[in-house]
């Protein structure tokens, strides 16, 4: 395992039982997603660690085929946000188009249609904002981004990438940083491949999860609610 920077990582194995489980349940309770991110950058070296701390997760196979972009600045953000930006531009116009949208709903193509009325007006505000008074409505003023992808010979890529995801973001809120996962720009960089290969990733890799990260300006006084989950069980009959 690579060495990190910013602490000291204990590498003798942990046995099983050998860990405080209500320390472990505070920390994934206490992380929250952060919509309010300060100016202050986020350093490399925080970023290569969280990088190091997601490959600790497991994968199919064993095959650690993820992938990791790391956007380090507040500039490499903004620029993202641009190309994300230009994407829904060119969404928010085609869904304008009434007939278009009835034809395609007609054909059993409502894509379109359910994207104009649960989202379009909230998108095309969000971008009003960004371009009239700079208010970040995007990446909420994050600092730097992880984009945690895979390359094609996963065979568990999804799934691979996420629980990298989760290793990150609960390693991030332990080190100080507040983390966002951004779904839009997942979803957006499956439908628009250039939005990839302008951020220099190759186009044979899927990108799974994009997580904003910095310094928060958030403080909570509890942890967050769940609703309540119901197991269900499947039992050999007696």
């Amino acid at each position: 395992m690579s060495q990190y920077q910013t602490f000291t990582a204990e590498k003798k194995w942990l046995p099983y039982g050998k860990f405080n489980t209500s320390l472990l349940v505070q920390l994934m309770a206490s992380r929250r997603s952060c919509r309010n991110f300060s100016d202050q950058p986020v350093e490399r070296a925080l970023l290569e660690d969280l990088m190091k701390i997601g490959i600790t997760a497991p994968s199919g196979t064993n095959s650690q085929s993820w992938t990791f972009t790391i956007l380090p600045q507040r500039k490499a953000v903004q620029e993202f946000a641009e190309l994300l930006a230009s994407f829904f531009d060119k969404l928010n116009a085609t869904a304008e188009k009434t007939l278009l949208r009835i034809f395609l709903k007609l054909i059993g193509k409502g894509e379109l249609n359910a994207y104009y009325r649960g989202y379009y007006r909230k998108v095309k505000e969000a971008l009003e904002e960004w371009r009239g008074s700079s208010k970040d409505r995007l990446f909420h003023g994050s600092t730097a981004a992880i984009l945690i992808g895979s390359k094609p010979e996963s065979s568990c890529p999804a799934e691979d990438a996420l629980l990298a995801t989760q290793n990150i973001l609960l390693a991030a809120h332990s080190m100080g940083l507040g983390t966002c996962l951004i779904g839009y720009a997942v979803a957006s960089m499956r439908r628009d491949r250039s939005i990839q290969r302008s951020l220099g990733i190759p186009a044979e890799e899927e990108i799974h999860a994009v997580i904003a990260l910095g310094y928060t300006d958030e403080l909570y006084q509890r942890i967050a609610g769940r609703k309540k989950v119901t197991p269900r069980y499947f039992e050999e009959e007696s």
